[in-house]
């Protein structure tokens, strides 16, 4: 299992719309108060559960912006693929004790090699196809189903269906 060396690491802060459902992305607590990935309408113009930061990277090899880490702002989560190609959350916390919500916090401007937490992405049209990466397999993509639950879809022929595609916002924070 390999992954490719990135470089020159540049940050959007953005929300990410799925074309198909008209939902963006978000990461709320659940009633035990346990970050999960979900998705949720947008009612108001703040809303911290959808705010992302997405560092895009260079594939060292290639030489070109390929590969993005969305990372959710206000909890510093991420999302991952698993050994059996599904989509789970992440913590940056550095797990020196086991401990992945306290702690160091890893800093992405400073990767060097990618690994299952990046994306490799595809712009299709003025939306963008967000490939999954574990090392090893291809055309897993981040996905919406009839229910807005998030899931990775298999598409082997890079025909992008809408629940694959997400409108990528950026957004501008106030530093006041």
């Amino acid at each position: 299992m390999s992954f490719p060396e990135v470089t020159d690491a540049n940050l959007l802060n953005v929300r990410m719309k799925n074309v198909a459902n008209q939902v963006y992305l978000c990461i709320r607590k659940d009633k035990q108060g346990k970050p999960i990935l979900s998705t949720k309408t947008l009612h108001s113009e703040v809303d911290p559960d959808v705010d992302f930061s997405l560092y895009y990277y260079t594939s060292a090899e290639a030489g070109e912006t390929k590969m993005v880490l969305p990372v959710h702002q206000n909890t510093k989560f991420c999302f991952s693929m698993t050994p059996s190609k599904e989509i789970q959350i992440s913590s940056l916390v550095r797990k020196s004790d086991g401990n992945e919500l306290d702690g160091e916090l890893e800093d992405p401007m400073h990767f060097e090699r990618a690994d299952n937490r990046f994306f490799y992405i595809w712009k299709s049209g003025d939306n963008y196809a967000l490939e999954a990466m574990d090392g090893e397999h291809r055309y897993y993509f981040l996905s919406l189903d009839d229910s807005n639950r998030i899931e990775l879809k298999e598409v082997p022929d890079l025909n992008y269906p809408e629940e694959t595609l997400f409108r990528i916002d950026e957004i501008h924070i106030n530093s006041s």
